[in-house]
């Protein structure tokens, strides 16, 4: 089940992953018990999220790896289609837990706290694309200048060096954001 076919990313949503993925963090908000601690303290964090009425659940990053170390690789690595599955497993514990509480709240979302790696607002590049990151800084000043010449260094995509063509049509409709 650990051997990756093909890019991660399409890896993680074929059905027999997503089925693992969810089995395993259903397992997971169901007996994960911190240390020093008899409570199971997800459904406890659960408990005080619907009683607080919030729709929000934060999962411990550094919690999650202990237990599930390569799903929590694949989760940082392709956050978005595992999160999904997250998110699909806490709606599902949420209202089996609480049936009424799907009158309040349709969606239940998943939170990543503790993320070990962190890095500078000032760092962050294209390698960072698509990936779970945890940043801090603070945004000083915002310049915008319409008028600017942009020069693209390489496609977001392939990472192709070029030539590029500029639709003109579509790029005067739209403008540059």
């Amino acid at each position: 089940m650990y051997r990756v076919q093909g890019t991660l990313r399409e890896w993680v949503t074929r059905d027999e992953v997503r089925r693992f993925i969810a089995k395993k963090f259903k397992e997971f908000l169901l007996t994960f018990v911190k240390k020093g601690s008899s409570d199971i303290e997800y459904v406890r964090l659960i408990n005080e999220m619907v009683l607080a009425n919030k729709c929000s659940l934060e999962i411990d990053y550094k919690q999650f790896i202990g237990t599930h170390p390569n799903i929590a690789i694949w989760l940082a690595d392709a956050p978005q289609p595992v999160l999904e599955v997250m998110e699909d497993v806490a709606k599902n514990v949420v209202f089996s837990l609480h049936p009424n509480y799907k009158r309040i709240h349709q969606k239940i979302y998943v939170r990543i706290t503790n993320l070990p790696v962190y890095d500078q607002i000032r760092n962050i590049r294209q390698i960072h694309l698509n990936t779970m990151i945890r940043i801090g800084g603070i945004v000083t000043r915002r310049f915008r200048n319409s008028y600017s010449e942009v020069k693209v260094g390489s496609c977001p995509e392939c990472q192709s060096k070029g030539p590029f063509s500029v639709n003109i049509e579509q790029f005067l409709r739209k403008g540059i954001n």
